[in-house]
């Protein structure tokens, strides 16, 4: 198994001042690493089995800011970034799924307007699960939001966009995506099925995290997005983006990837395990 220092692709805003403040820790090459478990694409088998949500409210890749408190107008708070990998609907209840490390439950969630600025005027959901900060965690970076406003617009790629989950995969492509608020969409290889990855939050505190790995470029604001390959001529969502290794780099997503360039992600099914746990009565149907 794998042991990284990562950086949380979370980013940090002062309420008003509209600048993102990239929070981040380099690679700790000093850190004792265990042999890499490797998982080559070409040696795993079959197509996945796949789920699709009955309902979506939130597309793929749809930008959210996360706060403790309400913001109180007078007052300077601090906010996070995240980014959605999708959503689902138990009953009338719709939910959202992003990294762990973006919040914990109690959080407020507010629409994202254009990548840096969040309007405040009413939360559109809050975190009601948050598996890292669990005292009974399975050690997976998956955060669920409860979605309070539905039919608000979004900030999102592509908010027609179709969504399509992995329940189980035992084959991936040379190149899989990433979607995140920060650098849009980028590529890159596969590297390792799984690991035990330590990502460093905003505050200093180290969490240790189950994740895969891919050659792809990622940033703060990336955190919770979509991680995808084309499978049987469709976009299927794979995991959720987690860490990066290269978060403080003067690295430029747009530039070719480096040697060191890595993120980590949570597969999809963990990600499933958790929502059936925490929301049985989630509504998928088979394509």
């Amino acid at each position: 198994m794998r042991r990284d220092i990562w950086a949380l692709t979370s980013a940090v805003v002062a309420m008003g001042v509209g600048t993102l403040i990239y929070q981040g820790v380099d690679y700790d090459r000093t850190h004792p690493a265990p042999q890499v478990v490797q998982a080559q694409a070409q040696d795993l088998a079959a197509a996945p089995a796949l789920r699709v949500p009955v309902a979506s409210p939130w597309a793929p890749g749809t930008a959210v800011t996360i706060t403790t408190t309400r913001p109180v107008p007078g007052e300077t708070i601090q906010v996070g970034q995240c980014t959605v990998a999708y959503s689902f609907t138990a009953g009338e209840q719709a939910y959202a799924v992003t990294a762990s490390h973006c919040g914990s439950p109690g959080d407020y969630v507010w629409a994202t307007e254009d990548g840096a600025t969040a309007d405040f005027t009413e939360p559109v959901g809050t975190f009601t699960y948050s598996d890292l900060y669990d005292l009974e965690t399975n050690s997976l970076d998956v955060g669920l939001i409860e979605i309070s406003d539905a039919r608000r617009v979004m900030l999102a790629p592509d908010p027609g966009a179709p969504t399509v989950v992995a329940s189980d995969i035992t084959d991936l492509p040379e190149t899989i995506c990433k979607y995140g608020t920060t650098t849009g969409e980028t590529c890159g290889q596969p590297l390792t099925s799984s690991g035990v990855e330590i990502l460093a939050d905003n505050h200093g505190l180290e969490l240790r995290a189950l994740a895969s790995t891919a050659a792809i470029c990622a940033r703060a604001g990336d955190s919770g997005g979509p991680v995808y390959a084309d499978l049987d001529g469709q976009r299927v969502i794979i995991g959720l983006v987690s860490g990066t290794r290269d978060a403080a780099a003067e690295h430029q997503c747009d530039a070719p990837a480096g040697p060191d360039m890595a993120m980590s992600y949570t597969a999809m099914p963990g990600i499933l395990e958790v929502i059936d746990r925490e929301v049985p009565a989630a509504e998928y149907h088979t394509p």
